[in-house]
């Protein structure tokens, strides 16, 4: 039985999600979406928990929901595709699809394979030496190797030519197809063909104007969002900035992804700035983006190292599937466990326990997020979501 895949942050769930997964049932018979999970890749909380949607997800047609650790989901561009790429393949697709900006996949899969050349690596090192951002050094080194650098100025042909390179490192044997992307653009706050940002609808949210976001969402969930459904940041400020200014140099140097001595800039800016934003501004610069200060000021308080960076997630824990995704499973033979209870995680090896105890702590905090907080525990008492109960 074939299955596509779709690696998704669904942050939250919109008409252009709506697309893709319609889209990728005219091209396999299981569609499966792997999720982030309650912390994103911009450095942030997800704006809902990744239980309400995954629900979404399952109402809008998506056959099977599992979720991508934090340790993933919360990392560069590359873990990120590394993880989401990986546990598709041991949920059994043989395709995996991505809305692209280009909407072309042979001039992205050409990309990967120019970046994935001899010398590439060493080139960018040497364009980095100036002091840009890996990015951006890796973009100079494109252009002097005649790919098209437009592809990475567009983030979504980024993460595609990303998920094409995590299957040529783990050697994997899967196909790839995408569908080009309408409306307004990444992080827009325009409306274009009826089409918004997932930011945009954020945004939106936060003000609390949910009925005013739905106009943008899928009928299948509107009327579903509440205000204590969403989640954000700011309730959370002091407890990180507590948490920075009690961190020793140590702690700060294993952090994911931390290089070149940025552990003393953060150590130092923490002792100093008196709000999140503040703090991430202080320590930002040319060479370091936004968006991987956030994630090392997260990873610090969620006491995340390094010791799975680059790393393949240990298992794949499903939150949800329909009656066509249950049958799929059954089917399914990946090199890692399948997990549809907390309580099998008891049974598997260390590495696979830590990963898990790690998501039960980032969504203790996570539970922070809300108005009012929610109580710890949830994620050892998540139940498994099907799609025939949610009719």
């Amino acid at each position: 039985m074939s299955a596509i895949g779709i690696i998704a942050e669904f942050n939250p769930l919109h008409t252009g999600h709506k697309r893709i997964i319609e889209h990728a049932h005219t091209l396999s018979d299981t569609v499966i979406c792997v999720i982030s999970g309650n912390f994103v890749q911009r450095g942030d909380v997800a704006i809902i928990s990744k239980q309400k949607r995954a629900e979404f997800a399952l109402r809008c047609g998506a056959d099977i929901v599992a979720e991508m650790p934090v340790l993933w989901s919360m990392s560069t561009a590359q873990n990120f595709a590394l993880g989401g790429v990986w546990q598709l393949y041991n949920l059994g697709c043989d395709k995996i699809i991505f809305g692209s900006e280009c909407g072309n996949v042979d001039m992205l899969i050409e990309a990967a394979d120019l970046l994935n050349s001899d010398g590439f690596f060493d080139l960018v090192t040497q364009k980095a030496r100036s002091g840009i951002t890996f990015a951006a050094a890796r973009e100079a080194a494109a252009g002097e190797l005649g790919i098209n650098t437009e592809l990475f100025k567009n983030p979504n042909d980024n993460l595609g030519i990303e998920y094409i390179l995590a299957a040529k490192k783990l050697n994997l044997p899967i196909e790839f197809c995408c569908i080009k992307r309408n409306g307004a653009g990444h992080d827009s706050s325009e409306i274009v063909d009826g089409f918004v940002s997932a930011s945009y609808i954020r945004d939106e949210l936060k003000k609390g104007n949910i009925g005013y976001t739905e106009r943008f969402m899928p009928r299948e969930i509107r009327g579903i969002i509440n205000p204590d459904n969403i989640a954000d940041i700011s309730r959370l400020e002091n407890a990180i900035l507590y948490a920075l200014r009690t961190k020793t140099i140590d702690e700060l140097k294993v952090l994911p992804d931390i290089s070149e001595g940025l552990e003393n800039k953060i150590l130092l800016s923490a002792r100093v700035a008196t709000s999140f934003d503040e703090l991430c501004n202080m320590i930002k610069t040319k060479r370091y983006t936004l968006a991987r200060i956030r994630r090392l000021i997260l990873s610090a308080f969620l006491g995340l190292d390094n010791q799975f960076f680059m790393r393949t997630p240990p298992y794949v824990r499903v939150l949800g599937f329909s009656q066509k995704g249950a049958a799929h499973l059954k089917h399914a033979q990946g090199v890692i466990p399948l997990i549809t209870r907390a309580a099998q995680i008891k049974l598997l090896d260390i590495d696979a326990q830590k990963v898990f105890e790690t998501e039960c702590r980032a969504t203790d905090i996570y539970a922070l997020c809300f108005n009012p907080p929610l109580e710890c525990g949830s994620e050892q008492r998540m139940k498994l979501l099907k799609t025939e109960e949610l009719l």
